[in-house]
């Protein structure tokens, strides 16, 4: 335990690679695999006394998170909150040794658009932004020995590009701009009675929730890389209230870098991998990875959406 909660060694910081994709090639990467959208009819829903359409029960994808190499590194070219400290630290992530990992993270909020252009058929899918529940209030309790909340916030913030009708990704989380906190978890050890909250504290077969750190020892890459971007998401949510999701075992994540990989539960063990998967994950070349997260949410298709979808599909 003292390991893993020790800060990492520093060694100096390999150069950040160039971006992979943009806004519109990330949205192109959400999987249309029914095994993420697990599309359910619940029936019909009502207007006044007449039925206008139908209630779909599904999963929608509500976040990207990445995680890197290297402060500053992203797999999308768009701004991020400057962190000189950590830049001159660095961070060094081996993307094939399981021993020590570490690495930044950062959490891109989806817009309804960018869901509206992934290739789903726009009149059998519910919106993000349904799947919306209001944050807490950030938590000041350790702000004066792990960074104000506030000023981690605000530094995430101003780097907000995005709205509900742009393709481009609203930052909710990076860790540059929580360096202390980020690299000891230590909001976490000083409320170390939250570790005892029984299923909420454990990711399944991924290991413990806490503490929320960027470092994680004997796990393989790709596994740690998924169970630290959970970290991320579950800080963005319930310590600073920057996502608008709930960040629970309910919710799935979905490979988008390096491949595109079909959905899985959190905590699930093995990750689909060939060849026992059709669309498997795999280990980063690079030490970079890419994932999003699906929420489940309700919503009514009008009975017109449903009939030009009927139509579009006998064409």
């Amino acid at each position: 335990m003292l390991l893993a909660c020790a800060a990492p060694l520093w060694l100096p910081a390999p150069a950040a690679a160039d971006p992979p994709f943009n806004p519109l090639q990330l949205a192109g990467r959400i999987s249309a695999d029914p095994a993420c959208t697990r599309v359910q009819f619940l029936g019909p829903c009502w207007c006044g006394m007449v039925p206008c359409g139908y209630r779909l029960w599904m999963y929608v994808p509500v976040a990207f998170v990445e995680t890197v190499r290297a402060p500053g590194d992203s797999l999308l070219a768009l701004p991020l909150p400057g962190a000189p400290a950590a830049e001159a630290a660095g961070t060094v992530s081996s993307s094939h040794s399981g021993l020590d990992n570490t690495a930044e993270v950062h959490v891109w909020q989806l817009s309804d658009s960018a869901w509206m252009v992934s290739g789903q058929p726009p009149c059998l899918q519910c919106r993000p932004s349904e799947a919306r529940v209001p944050a807490p209030p950030p938590s000041a309790v350790a702000d004066s020995i792990c960074g104000p909340a506030a000023a981690a916030v605000a530094a995430i913030t101003a780097n907000v590009t995005s709205s509900v009708g742009s393709v481009v990704p609203a930052l909710a989380y990076a860790s540059e701009a929580d360096e202390v906190n980020w690299r000891t978890g230590c909001r976490d050890l000083l409320a170390i009675d939250s570790w005892l909250d029984g299923e909420s504290a454990t990711l399944g077969r991924w290991g413990v929730l806490y503490p929320r750190q960027m470092r994680d020892l004997g796990t393989p890459p790709v596994v740690y890389s998924a169970k630290t971007a959970f970290r991320a998401l579950s800080i963005a949510r319930d310590q600073l209230g920057t996502l608008p999701y709930p960040v629970d075992r309910v919710g799935r994540m979905q490979q988008a870098y390096p491949a595109v990989s079909t959905c899985f539960d959190i905590g699930e063990q093995p990750l689909p991998q060939a060849p026992g998967s059709v669309r498997p994950v795999q280990t980063s070349g690079d030490g970079r990875y890419g994932w999003f997260y699906w929420r489940p949410t309700t919503c009514c298709v009008d009975l017109n959406s449903l009939s030009q979808c009927a139509g579009s599909a006998l064409r």
